[in-house]
């Protein structure tokens, strides 16, 4: 009889076992999705309600979720924007900020992200993406004291592979977004491929893997269950709201591999009102999982993190992704790649206030261990407020819906003013440092520093016009945020003969070069000299009365059309004016040893003996064409998608005359175009590298024919790339691309110029099949670009449109200019064209130097010569940053209380860096990116993952970092990021 009870009461367990495991478990993710300005201001979004129905103002979503879910301990929230949370956090009490936190830190509300915003990933770059991350993660640490573990990017219009890794390289275990190409949802819907273990590939070989998920529906509830706008649930519709309910999840759960499904609760400003939600979510939640037996499903209010800590119990195995998802089309002829160039002002001033953070935030760091300045200790806090400021104003303008250019003209107008702004505050702090640093170096007072945007004009930058008409001097303090280097040095002048005076009263060879066509009175000073890194340098310039310092243009030759130009002892250029060939010859060194091999890590090549110098020659073309822009009612091409009315593209702006000024340190070709103004520079800065820079000023785009314009510039070589070309869209890793194919599926090319376009957010190039000779293209900012044709390489650098393009923003892309407001915006953009050799790393050289321009401040001063305090030196020479002598590894520095993070990133692609800390400075730990953990804490915590082929992705808690700490040295990989967490032996 026992055997008997037995019997039945395992054959009860089995069943009771087996029907909780098939029991489907649905994760509802209730959330609101804020965007941080878009179609309204940041602050009309919090303040107000939106137009649209059932979107709340986003201090009443913050209100009503944190009363709602104080309610039940079941209940819970994602929480994703710091930003507003932030100004949030302000207005409340500190018992409800203690109550707040105590729900985070319950789990009950979840931090996902935790980024200041939930940032763009195709035209944001590595730098700032950090900078966002980084100063929502410390926000989240002081105020909440967790560390974020979900990444959470549903709106971004496509996800990069760089993003993945960085994401993983800050601790986050997975994350999860909506947007990929309709054709690849379809795919992976039929291959149950929403949730992938996402590894790409890194030239540093770290595997920087993370859990990644596609949304099933976008971003919101299924249909017919958003309840702030939708049917409630009743006791007479109960039923049969809960069967659609359960059928909607049953289809679900047959496109995903386990028996947990996670679905998101919430849209755009959603719970403004979430009693209505959850109230609605509480009934149909009891009703189903007290069916159980009817439905087999439970309901539950969860997290990302709980979802996640479900699946590691699954032991399930999963698809293994190692690209991006760009281009993204959310339908046929519906590339989103416009924004990609779109407002390319915002993309521009976004990058520079980046490059411009990182800089003048080493000089604070530097200043708060050296103590040379009191104006530094009087006003510390001011100055730590005014930087913490424009750090958060630089996170802004990473929001998807800012740096992407998708936003309303009146929220672009508001995002320049924040962050003009942000400038103010942190100049109206720095200038007065700096002058201090002035009188005690070389014992000048009454100096009142100024700074000029590079793209300025004289009528802009007028300080210069001012004093020089006047046969006044000027004095520049310029700060060189890298290692050591030839830098050339560009400063607008009126058309007078100058010279350029050091500290030692020594002339320095200069040019002044008037190549305005629209204005004889702008003209560039040039000159070239050796800057010590990480350091200040003054000069003086005064009127030149012994020589004629201005460049005349070179004569050609009536017989000939070829113009020929030593440009140093080992280089020389070459251009044809009637067909605008340009030709760079360099001549390397004499090989004077026998036959021997050369090798290393990457390649190996014999070398002969020679007494004859090898030339490496390059040649390339430049033009200007555009695309009309589709007004097709179905899809126009707008602020997000591009899609031009015809192809090829056609000229748009014909070279009227070029000209050449051939000064002692530099050459300029001016290009005077119908509708465009072309400046290439080439100078011996780079010895041994053919580096071409070309400025290009696009006159306002003219729609009075009613037509749309996008504007291309093509650069022509004789390359063979064989349809392969490849961009770094966020200036971190290279991908190969290919014309009309896609890596994880089989492309319907329905845009075969549209569909083909790529984010390039710091270089696009080709590969020569035959010779593995590269030609690169280096941008001051993002753009969208592609290679069309064998040998060309195509960016769009400038857009105006006339139609909406139906993605939300309900505006057409039609900017107008701020100086010429009847006319349509005017645009400055800079490239560097660059040639190299297998294995060559020149590219990224010239990506460094462009992020590490020097900050150059500019004075009056009523001195013409220099008087140095009798103890001049070199105000950081005691700097932990001037131990840095490699060039391609950068070096940030930033202050906390009792401590200070060391950023480095090693910009080579091939070889490793090295960087080693003087003794007055101890390493304490390794932290991740953003600097809120400890980075053996965090790969300890990560999670691990089986593949569908069985590989196990799992960290590798292997480290020396206790080597590093005894040697105080530390080695950074090619193309890897680390941060060290450091103190100052005083």
């Amino acid at each position: 009889m026992k055997g008997y009870n037995l019997l039945i009461f395992l054959i009860s367990f089995t069943v009771a076992f087996l029907g909780q495991q098939d029991t489907v478990h649905v994760h509802l993710i209730p959330h609101s999705h804020d965007d941080y300005g878009w179609i309204f201001s940041i602050q009309e979004l919090y303040n107000n309600p939106s137009p649209f129905k059932g979107q709340g103002a986003v201090k009443n979503i913050l209100n009503s979720v944190f009363t709602e879910v104080q309610k039940s301990p079941f209940r819970k929230f994602n929480q994703v924007e710091i930003g507003y949370l932030d100004i949030w956090w302000d207005s409340l009490t500190e018992e409800q900020r203690d109550t707040y936190k105590s729900l985070v830190q319950s789990g009950q509300i979840e931090i996902l992200n935790g980024g200041w915003v939930m940032h763009d990933e195709a035209t944001a770059y590595f730098e700032d993406i950090i900078e966002n991350m980084t100063v929502g993660h410390l926000w989240v640490q002081d105020k909440l004291n967790i560390t974020p573990t979900v990444g959470w990017q549903i709106d971004p219009f496509g996800h990069q592979n760089s993003n993945a890794a960085l994401y993983s390289q800050m601790g986050l275990n997975a994350q999860w977004f909506a947007r990929i190409d309709y054709q690849d949802y379809a795919q992976r819907s039929q291959n149950k491929e929403f949730e992938m273990i996402w590894s790409p590939e890194q030239n540093s070989g770290e595997q920087n893997y993370i859990f990644s998920a596609v949304n099933y529906k976008h971003y919101s509830p299924p249909q017919n269950f958003s309840f702030e706008t939708d049917q409630p649930v009743t006791k007479q519709n109960i039923a049969q709201k809960a069967q659609e309910f359960v059928q909607y999840f049953q289809t679900m759960n047959q496109y995903y591999r386990g028996k947990h499904l996670l679905h998101t609760m919430g849209d755009d400003f959603a719970y403004s009102k979430a009693n209505i939600y959850y109230e609605n979510m509480d009934l149909l939640m009891e009703y189903i999982n007290s069916h159980n037996d009817q439905y087999n499903m439970k309901i539950l209010y969860s997290t990302p993190s709980n979802y996640l800590k479900e699946l590691q119990k699954q032991n399930e195995s999963y698809p293994v992704n190692k690209y991006d998802f760009l281009p993204y089309a959310d339908k046929a002829s519906a590339y989103w790649t416009g924004y990609f160039t779109s407002r390319p002002s915002i993309k521009g001033f976004t990058k520079d206030s980046g490059r411009y953070l990182q800089a003048i935030r080493n000089i604070f760091s530097v200043e708060s261990i050296l103590k040379i300045s009191n104006q530094f200790k009087n006003n510390y806090q001011d100055i730590f407020k005014a930087l913490q400021n424009f750090e958060q104003q630089v996170a802004m303008m990473m929001h998807h819906d800012a740096i992407t250019g998708t936003e309303r003209q009146k929220v672009a107008y508001d995002y320049i003013q924040r962050l003009n702004n942000g400038y103010s505050l942190i100049r109206d702090q720095l200038h007065p440092l700096l002058q201090e640093y002035t009188e005690k170096q070389i014992n000048e007072k009454d100096i009142d520093y100024v700074q000029c945007n590079w793209n300025a004009t004289i009528t802009q930058c007028d300080i210069t016009q001012q004093q020089l008409s006047q046969g006044l001097p000027v004095l520049l303090m310029i700060y060189n945020p890298s290692t050591t280097r030839q830098q050339l040095t560009r400063i607008k002048v009126p058309p007078i003969s100058l010279l350029v005076l050091n500290v030692e009263n020594s002339q320095i060879a200069a040019d002044v070069i008037c190549s305005n066509p629209q204005d004889d009175n702008d003209c560039d000073l040039y000159f070239v000299d050796k800057f010590e890194g990480y350091s200040f340098q003054y000069y003086k310039i005064k009127i030149n009365v012994e020589k004629n310092s201005i460049v005349k243009p070179l004569k050609k030759e009536q017989s000939s059309d070829q113009i020929n130009i030593d440009l140093s002892q080992s280089q020389s250029l070459s251009i044809d004016t009637m067909t605008l060939n340009f030709t760079l010859s360099t001549r390397e060194k004499k090989q004077i040893k026998n036959d021997h091999i050369k090798s290393n890590k990457f390649f190996s090549q014999k070398h002969h003996s020679s007494k004859t110098k090898k030339s490496f020659q390059s040649s390339f073309q430049i033009q200007y064409n555009f695309y009309m822009s589709s007004t097709e009612v179905h899809q126009p091409s707008g602020a997000y998608v591009f899609r031009p009315a015809q192809t090829p593209n056609m000229p748009y702006s014909e070279i009227k005359s070029a000209t050449v000024y051939q000064g002692e340190v530099v050459t300029v070709v001016l290009l005077d175009g119908t509708k465009t103004t072309t400046q290439l520079r080439f100078s011996s800065i780079y010895p041994q590298k053919q580096v071409c820079e070309v400025e290009t000023f696009i006159h306002s785009i003219d729609v009075d024919d009613g037509i749309g314009k996008e504007v291309v510039m093509l650069i022509n070589t004789n390359y063979k790339n064989d349809r392969k070309f490849f961009t770094d869209s966020n200036g971190l890793e290279l991908q190969q691309r290919q014309i009309n194919y896609r890596n994880t599926w089989v492309l319907n090319q329905t845009d075969p110029v549209s569909g083909n376009y790529y984010p390039i957010g710091a270089i696009i190039g080709l590969e020569d099949t035959q010779t593995k000779q590269r030609v690169l293209v280096v941008n001051d900012r993002s753009q969208g670009g592609t290679s069309l044709n064998e040998g060309e390489i195509e960016i769009m650098i400038h857009r105006r449109t006339l139609k909406d393009d139906d993605k939300g923003v309900s505006e057409s892309l039609n900017e107008f200019d701020d100086i010429k407001p009847k006319q349509g915006l005017q645009q400055k953009v800079r490239h560097y064209i660059i040639f190299e050799k297998e294995k060559e790393s020149t590219g990224r050289l010239i990506q460094n130097h462009l992020d590490s321009a020097n900050q150059i401040f500019i004075s009056k001063t009523s001195k013409k010569k220099f008087q140095l305090s009798q103890d001049f030196n070199n105000l950081f020479e005691n700097s932990p940053l001037v131990s840095n002598k490699n060039p391609y590894l950068r070096v940030y520095l930033k202050q906390f209380e009792d401590y200070y993070t060391l950023r480095l990133y090693n910009i080579h692609d091939f070889e490793n860096a090295e960087f080693k800390l003087d003794s007055k400075f101890q390493i304490l730990d390794e932290l991740t990116l953003t600097a809120n953990q400890s980075k053996q804490a965090m790969l300890q915590n990560k999670y691990k993952w089986k593949a569908d082929d069985g590989q196990i992705f799992q960290p590798s808690i292997q480290s020396n970092l206790d080597q590093e700490k005894q040697t105080n040295s530390m080695t950074i990989k090619p193309l890897q990021l680390r941060v060290f967490k450091i103190s100052f032996v005083d």
